[in-house]
C-alpha cells in the first residue's frame, strides 16, 4: 500500500517547527541538518553555519506526519493550490475531540487567519478553515 504523507518548504525549516510545536502543539518533531558532505554537493558558502540549516525534518498532527525541510532551490512561495485536510469521523467522538480541541487551540492563537469558524454546516459535517502564518491552508473536516 501507498502512503502519501504532505512535505513542505521553508525558508527556515527551524523556524517552522518552532512555530508549529506552539502554535499547532505537533509532536515527534525531528529535524536534520545537512552534512558537510551534502552542503558541498549543494554549492553552499563554506562559512555557512549548518546547524541553521534543514535538511530534513518532520512533526506529526493528530497522529499524522508531516516532512518539510529547508527549500535549498531558492525561496519557497505560497500556493493556493494545496491544502491539507485533518479529517475524521463525527461518530469517533475521541478523534472529533481533539480534532476541536486543536482548531480552537489554532484558531485562538492570533497567529493564523480563520478563514471559515469550525462549526456545522448543512450537511450535517463540522468544518473550519485556517490559514497559517507560512500560507498553509489548514481544514480541519469531521464527516458523517
Amino acid at each position: 500500500m501507498a502512503e502519501l504523507i504532505p512535505y513542505l518548504m521553508f525558508e527556515n525549516t527551524k523556524s517552522a517547527l518552532e512555530y508549529y510545536q506552539r502554535v499547532f502543539g505537533v509532536t515527534d518533531v525531528y529535524r536534520n541538518i545537512p552534512t558537510p558532505k551534502q552542503a558541498d554537493e549543494l554549492a553552499l558558502n563554506v562559512d555557512i553555519d549548518l546547524e541553521e540549516l534543514t535538511m530534513s525534518a518532520g512533526f506529526k498532527i493528530l497522529g499524522h506526519e508531516v516532512c518539510c525541510a529547508d527549500s535549498f532551490l531558492g525561496k519557497p512561495v505560497g500556493s493556493s493550490l494545496v491544502s491539507l485536510m485533518l479529517r475524521v469521523e463525527l461518530d469517533d467522538s475521541t478523534a472529533t475531540n481533539a480534532l476541536e480541541q486543536l482548531y480552537q487551540q489554532v484558531s485562538n492563537s492570533n497567529e493564523v487567519k480563520v478563514i471559515n469558524s469550525y462549526e456545522k454546516r448543512p450537511t450535517g459535517n463540522k468544518l473550519g478553515q485556517i490559514v497559517d502564518k507560512y500560507g498553509v491552508t489548514w481544514i480541519f473536516n469531521a464527516v458523517k
